[in-house]
């Protein structure tokens, strides 16, 4: 295939795939024996950019996706990452985002002080988008609304969703480092993934909320016990 053709037969525009090219994501074209200045590309060209676009589906940046291609046997290695991928992203209950407009917005809203919508904006619970208006998580919200109807002050709602997620965040990464060190450091390799998703399932739902549950009671319990700290409020 001249480029044009593998443009066509693929859907990626020429200038992509010349990017791509320098990018070392495709391998060098072949030359055409009666004319060394057309490039000529194979199957293997077309398959590769089938793949470039569904790692780059994935949420996979070009860097990573070279060094897939790098190291070791790539065929087997992305087909590892491919199974993993899907193994992990399937684990979790996902809260679809919604996007409203700005009647069904206000519907949300209401019964809620003044500056309410400003402060949900700023914390990433709301997201403008042209005329409307993005939920990133509905149930975050609807359970952040609750409380402010409730008579809660929307900066402490909003500052205790921020150390949640700061410090869940932290849980998180270092629950994914073990699990990256139970694979043995590599993909396919070490304790079975299927195994080791079923493990992380109730530490990211059941046991977590057990243990916050817990820790919780220890943090009541010390401030209990910490009679000048209650004196101080």
């Amino acid at each position: 295939m001249t480029l044009e053709e593998l443009a066509e037969a693929s859907g990626v525009p020429a200038r992509t795939i010349r990017f791509y090219q320098s990018e070392k994501l495709l391998k060098k074209p072949s030359r055409d024996p009666h004319d060394a200045r057309v490039a000529r590309y194979d199957g293997d060209h077309l398959e590769r950019l089938r793949l470039v676009g569904e790692l780059r589906d994935r949420g996979l940046k070009l860097p990573a996706i070279r060094n897939l291609f790098e190291e070791g046997d790539a065929t087997t290695r992305i087909a590892d990452w491919l199974g993993l991928d899907a193994s992990l992203r399937g684990a979790w209950p996902v809260d679809t985002p919604r996007v409203v407009d700005r009647n069904e917005l206000g519907g949300l809203l209401a019964d809620t002080p003044p500056g309410t919508m400003g402060m949900l904006e700023e914390a990433g619970l709301v997201i403008r988008q042209g005329s409307a208006w993005v939920l990133p998580v509905p149930a975050l919200l609807e359970l952040t609304l609750g409380l402010i109807r409730q008579g809660v002050r929307v900066d402490l709602v909003l500052e205790a969703g921020s150390i949640l997620q700061r410090q869940l965040g932290r849980a998180a990464d270092q629950l994914i480092d073990l699990f990256v060190t139970a694979l043995g450091q590599g993909y396919g390799k070490g304790t079975d993934p299927a195994t080791l998703v079923d493990a992380l399932r109730p530490a990211a739902g059941d046991a977590a909320q057990l243990i916050f549950h817990q820790q919780l009671e220890r943090a009541i319990d010390a401030l209990l016990a910490d009679t000048k700290k209650l004196g101080r409020r």
